[in-house]
Parts: structure tokens; sequence; C-alpha cells
């Protein structure tokens, strides 16, 4: 008898310096979290489930501070994982404007951003291995990540991922995975 999958929580990291500012930070902006932001954090440790074993972060500070202290709060004795794979979508040269609505093809095109379909690539190859441990764990990471497996898991085309909703900061959801 194999085991069953283990559950995979996310989390979008508290606000960030450049959430308040309301610009696009991406992986060229090492935003760290709002005083306000660590609040989210502890917060959100408390919406999880006990008996999580293990929490991987994206290497940027504002998912990293998130996930340490989401540990620390709920007393766990483990090293927070880095996973570069889990980093924010590369926006290009739209790092530091202003949050506006921009398609995927307006951010390739327009900004040099990530292809889309790398983007995706990369993070479900990290989803496909978590998924196949043996325990509950915690996902750390951005708002583009969480847009990229709620559109796939809508239907969406990875090209099409900006169009699903924003996740607010430091709010858990409970991912269903495999996503089609």
């Amino acid at each position: 008898m194999t085991a069953p999958p283990c559950a995979i929580w996310f989390l979008r990291h508290g606000e960030s310096v450049a959430n308040a500012a309301g610009r696009f930070a991406g992986q060229g902006d090492d935003s760290p979290l709002t005083a306000k932001g660590r609040i989210q954090a502890r917060e959100a440790a408390h919406r999880l489930p006990h008996g999580l074993t293990w929490i991987v972060s994206s290497p940027l500070r504002r998912s990293w501070e998130s996930a340490t202290i989401v540990r620390d709060e709920l007393g766990l004795d483990m090293p927070v994982e880095v996973d570069d794979r889990l980093i924010q979508y590369d926006m290009g040269s739209a790092t530091g404007l202003p949050m506006q609505e921009l398609t995927a093809a307006d951010m390739v095109s327009r900004y040099g951003a990530e292809d889309p379909g790398e983007f995706c690539a990369r993070i479900f190859a990290v989803l496909d291995e978590l998924h196949k441990r043996s325990s509950d764990g915690l996902v750390v990471s951005h708002s583009g990540v969480a847009r990229m497996i709620l559109a796939r898991a809508a239907g969406l085309r990875a090209t099409e991922f900006r169009q699903a909703q924003m996740l607010p900061n430091a709010q858990p959801f409970l991912l269903q995975w495999p996503v089609a």
C-alpha cells in the first residue's frame, strides 16, 4: 500500500515595501516585508493546520522572512528550505513601475518579462517534487506563482495566468495537486 500524497499549503508572503507602494517588484526588487507584513505572517501561521513538517520558500527575502515567521510562530524546529524555482515571475523592465493591469503577452513584448510557459514549467516541476513527499508542508512564495497555479486550476493556459485572481498577502490556501 502506498502512502497518500502529502497536503501542500501555499502562502503568499506578507505585505512588502513594494506592495505598500503599489509597484511591481518581481524578481528584480528584493523588497522586504513591512511591519504590517510581519504581523500578517504571524497571523497566517494560526490559519494553517497542525502537523506541517516542512516549509519551502522562494529565495526572495519577503517570502523567506514570512516563512521564518510562520515557522517560529508555530514553534517548529526545522530549517526553512529555499528553492530558487519558487522565485517570483521575472517582470523584466516593468520591475519598479506602478502596478497596472497587463497581460502576460504585454509583459513579455513591452517589458522583456519571463516566458509564461517557462515560468509555469519551473513552478510545476517543484510542486510535482514536493507532492511526492510523505508529509504535509507549506510553500511560501509570491502572487505571480499563486496566480499561475490558480489559472491552471481554472483551465487557463500559462499565457493567461495574469487573468487569475490576485491572492491577498498572507492568505494560506490548500493546493489541489496535481493541477490538470
